[in-house]
């Protein structure tokens, strides 16, 4: 067996490759189960429920998730971070219409979904969760003020007061006292913050609206 550089084989480097392939596959494989079962369940959401969608242990379950609530973050950062880049991905020149899209998504997954919302207020009130939730808000605020479109910087108490504006919409999203028209409201807020005027900021937001409708287009 061949030696390399580092002293390590090329046959254990190349085991130790497979174990990790192995292993992201198989936590993909729990998260795509644990997703199923959440659209399905919600709140009665069980391990075993997990465990027999994707046809694996309950040991193999122990061995990526500490319990319940730590699958849950993960379903939750998975399905954030998603729809984030769902929207930066798509060919949209506007950070604008990226920032109301991105909103407009994730204020609708919230609806939907109250599970999902509260763990998602969960993520965002814990520092050093080790997932950047904001990251795609960070770049489109970035590019927006660098282009003229926003008036204010990407610092972080311009991303600390747009955060705490999203997670407020949440909040009354997951608790069921909010309007009908609240997260298209908020996004006008959240546009207005930024600096862009009160006639385009509704424009923006019935525009992120009709996209979010669109089939096939939300991660």
């Amino acid at each position: 067996m061949r030696v390399v550089g580092n002293g390590a084989t090329s046959g254990t480097r190349e085991s130790l490759t497979r174990g990790h392939r192995k292993r992201e596959r198989t936590r993909r494989q729990l998260i795509a189960a644990g997703l199923r079962v959440l659209a399905e369940k919600g709140q009665g959401l069980t391990i075993s429920d997990v465990v027999v969608a994707a046809e694996v242990s309950n040991g193999t379950f122990y061995n990526y998730f500490a319990d319940r609530e730590a699958l849950l973050e993960a379903l939750a950062e998975h399905t954030a971070l998603s729809l984030a880049a769902a929207a930066a991905e798509e060919p949209i020149d506007d950070p604008a219409l990226r920032f109301a899209l991105a909103t407009t998504r994730v204020l609708a997954r919230a609806r939907e979904d109250t599970t999902w919302a509260r763990v998602i207020l969960r993520l965002v009130s814990r520092p050093g969760s080790g997932v950047d939730l904001a990251r795609h808000l960070r770049e489109d605020l970035a590019a927006g003020h660098a282009c003229g479109r926003f008036d204010v910087p990407a610092d972080d108490a311009t991303v600390d007061q747009i955060v705490g504006g999203i997670a407020m919409t949440i909040r009354r999203l997951a608790d069921g006292d909010a309007a009908p028209d609240v997260p298209a409201r908020a996004v006008v807020r959240g546009l207005r913050a930024l600096g862009v005027d009160a006639a385009e900021a509704e424009r923006l937001a019935r525009e992120a609206s009709a996209r979010a409708l669109e089939p096939d287009r939300a991660a």
